[in-house]
């Protein structure tokens, strides 16, 4: 296999390291690196596009190493933004420093548009492993592809929701002592699970997880529906089974065999990139 393999991750991300680990041994000529939002922020850029609306780009990291469209095979994308400049937001040329860092989050969102075969995660225009699609907009996406969702909602007090349904936990927005019916807004969330292992990961072609005979065919059409083949649902459990409470964009990646699904999804797309016709 040839290629860099490279993870976009932010700092202290264990699954990106633990990824990172499982892939060391297969790196291929072109290695395994992984980058953080700072080091993209501290790098020198070129990029380019031709009058076919084609970019090509070549990254030079404050290491001295080069980053070429070319030489990359797969990347993990789980970046959440550029870093604003210290203090750029409140100085006298704030207005410049937004500016510029608008730009280099629209360059780098071009760049991995560019390289969309070769992405895994989410990609658009703003740059970003979560784009546009917020935690509730994932949840409708999974409840219309056919999971089951935990109820999510509130009130403006905690009579009108009664007490708690199996998998639900109602929080008050208050310290109050008139207890669950009290004149207080309540939200109702659902029961926060017990462990990872209670968790499918989508990873390509791949569901993996307890749950995946029964729901991997909903999975496949959620994949659809978010524009990536690379997440992860998180179950709690109810009385008449389990219900999905987030979809992580960004999946965790404790479990060891997400990791090494990961991996291997990461060699897989190189080895696919380098028979890819230039």
């Amino acid at each position: 296999m040839s290629g860099t393999l490279l993870l976009l991750a932010a700092p202290g991300d264990g699954g990106a390291a633990a990824v990172a680990r499982a892939l060391s041994p297969r790196g291929g000529h072109g290695g395994v690196v992984t980058l953080t939002p700072a080091d993209l922020a501290r790098a020198r850029w070129s990029h380019r596009v031709n009058g076919g609306g084609e970019a090509s780009t070549r990254i030079t990291l404050p290491t001295g190493q080069v980053l070429d469209d070319r030489t990359i095979g797969a990347v993990l994308h789980r970046l959440p933004g550029l870093p604003l400049a210290t203090g750029a937001e409140n100085g006298p040329r704030a207005k410049d420093a937004l500016y510029t860092h608008s730009e280099r989050q629209a360059l780098v969102a071009s760049w991995l548009l560019s390289l969309a075969p070769r992405v895994i995660g989410l990609i658009n225009a703003y740059g970003t492993a979560h784009g546009t699609v917020s935690r509730t907009t994932a949840l409708v996406h999974a409840e219309q592809c056919g999971l089951p969702v935990a109820r999510r909602g509130g009130a403006t007090r905690g009579g009108l929701v009664g007490r708690p349904a199996p998998g639900e936990r109602h929080l008050p927005r208050l310290a109050w002592p008139g207890g669950p019916g009290s004149p207080v807004p309540v939200d109702v969330l659902p029961q926060a699970p017990t462990a990872y292992h209670d968790s499918l990961l989508v990873a390509g072609d791949r569901v993996i997880g307890p749950r995946a005979g029964e729901y991997g065919e909903s999975c496949e059409r959620l994949a659809d529906a978010l524009g990536t083949r690379h997440f992860e649902l998180r179950f709690a459990p109810r009385a008449t089974g389990a219900v999905v409470t987030d979809v992580y964009l960004c999946p965790s990646l404790h479990d060891p065999l997400h990791v090494e699904a990961t991996a291997s999804l990461m060699v897989a797309v190189a080895e696919q990139s380098t028979r890819r016709p230039e």
